[in-house]
């Protein structure tokens, strides 16, 4: 008996500090990108919100300038898990009024971001001004729609530098 408590408690110890924080989404892709941050992010939300795959109706993008530190932020939110969402404006309802973000982006300073919503964002791409000419660009997030974000970005900035 004792024997079987002691191997419980350290199978429970193991397990808990094994423990993924929810809250904390990897880094994939690091790279400086020839471009200007908000040009380069105005691209990426435009292919973003015109892909029609249907993994994709379920995200709500976001595109936020933060002129404090010029740069960019995309945010691909899961709208499964945000909080207040109806079944009025839920992606999976085949009958709901889709609200998608305007061409325009959010301008807001950088000390104020929206932390609590860090949970449920599939992706975020952060653009930052290096100089004139070049960006420093993160992304971290899920794998495969981070794949796609970056595949997307990739061709943003080859289609700014062509002649």
């Amino acid at each position: 008996m004792k024997m079987l408590v002691v191997f419980f408690t350290v199978f429970l110890i193991s397990a808990c500090a094994n423990l993924i924080d929810s809250k904390e989404k990897p880094q994939l892709y690091e790279e400086k990108l020839a471009g200007e941050h908000s040009a380069l992010a105005s691209c990426v939300f435009s292919k973003l919100q015109l892909d029609s795959r249907s993994f994709m109706h379920i995200l709500q993008f976001r595109n936020r300038q933060y002129p404090d530190v010029n740069a960019s932020e995309i945010l691909a939110l899961d709208t499964r898990y945000l909080p207040n969402m109806v079944a009025t404006y839920s992606p999976t309802n085949p009958d709901a009024v889709f609200i998608h973000g305007g061409p325009n982006p959010e301008i807001l300073p950088y000390a104020h971001r929206n932390k609590g919503n860090e949970s449920v964002y599939a992706f975020v791409l952060m653009l930052k001004k290096i100089d004139d000419t070049a960006v420093n660009a993160t992304l971290k997030g899920d794998q495969y729609l981070g794949d796609i974000a970056w595949k997307m970005l990739r061709a943003c900035v080859a289609s700014q530098t062509k002649p």
